[in-house]
């Protein structure tokens, strides 16, 4: 009805830029080539997620082509189940390695109505932003791992730097999660220089999930031909050829890093342990070699001793 309106309607400037929303973004929306490529990338992580299911089936939604651009354009700019005209127009991001650089939260009142809050001072002419998924009222995406994938998978774009990585396998019948934050040393810093942060007790690999993630990368290192055969290339779109390959690096960045430190961290924990040994059996040998001594003492060394010993205690307890 808005649109009919035109430059009518109370929406007109917004229904501008609606019509400049580009509905191919979404996975789903794909060519087959395209997300075959993405899934040779993501293995065993599924990147599939159907937003025409949810429009046409569980919404009721109907086929006119601006319907579905329309609910294309809500599933990836709604905040949860709202569509708040400027406010959605906000990209994401998370900030360095946690949320103090995001500048802006919204929060959504009784489903009726809803306040934008800068968090800091934003400088005239810097973009806003705000996190998919470590806002204050995100519930369990701050603590179930979601990140990088999950917005590749919901929303069609690899986010940039921090990011959240998250790598499952079984274990003895056990699922077992590694999951990781993954961030620029600092903001300047050269490309390639990252820092990592597990994402907390548990979620740092073993020795068994080391393997896991080397084996993880082999198999994606073995991948790399894909992107430079001419033929596949070709036969892409570029917008898809070019998520695909920056999720390829992107995860391969992520696997290495995590590699790296919990080989580090397995490393210096091992050394903890010998040097622990190591000191539980030199003190056994001076016990050992205390005891020696005393079986060569004669009894009246060994009272003398034993004298001195006593004096020594009590002059350090005057009390």
């Amino acid at each position: 009805r808005e649109i009919r309106l035109g430059d009518v309607s109370t929406f007109g400037p917004y229904l501008k830029y609606f019509h400049t929303f580009d509905a191919g973004g979404l996975i789903e929306d794909w060519s087959e080539a395209g997300y075959n490529l993405l899934k040779e990338v993501g293995g065993a992580d599924s990147l599939y997620k159907s937003w025409k299911k949810e429009w046409h089936v569980e919404c009721d939604g109907g086929n006119v082509p601006l319907e579905e651009k329309a609910a294309q354009y809500f599933v990836t700019r709604a905040e949860d189940y709202l569509l708040i005209p400027l406010f959605e127009l906000a990209n994401h991001r998370n900030g360095h390695m946690n949320y103090d650089y995001v500048n802006k939260r919204i929060e959504v009142k009784d489903g009726v109505g809803a306040d934008g809050i800068a968090t800091r001072q934003i400088p005239a002419g810097q973009e806003i932003h705000h996190s998919f998924y470590l806002c204050p009222d995100c519930g369990l995406m701050r603590t179930n791992g979601h990140g990088t994938i999950d917005l590749l998978r919901n929303y069609g774009f690899i986010e940039s730097m921090p990011q959240r990585w998250a790598f499952s396998y079984n274990n003895e019948d056990k699922e077992t999660y590694i999951t990781f934050d993954l961030d620029d040393v600092h903001p300047e810093a050269p490309t390639g220089e990252l820092d990592l942060r597990w994402f907390g007790e548990g979620y740092q690999p073993d020795q068994v999930g080391v393997m896991v993630l080397q084996k993880e990368l082999e198999r994606l290192v073995a991948k790399a031909s894909l992107f430079q055969n001419n033929r596949i290339q070709h036969s892409i779109p570029k917008h898809e050829f070019d998520v695909a390959y920056r999720f390829y690096e992107t995860r391969s960045a992520a696997l290495t890093k995590a590699i790296q430190v919990a080989t580090e961290d397995i490393e210096k924990a091992d050394d903890q342990i010998m040097q622990a040994d190591a000191m539980e059996d030199i003190e056994k040998a001076d016990d050992q070699i205390e005891q020696a001594w005393d079986r060569r003492r004669s009894p009246e060394e060994t009272t003398t001793k034993y004298h001195r010993e006593l004096i020594e205690w009590i002059r350090s307890h005057p009390d």
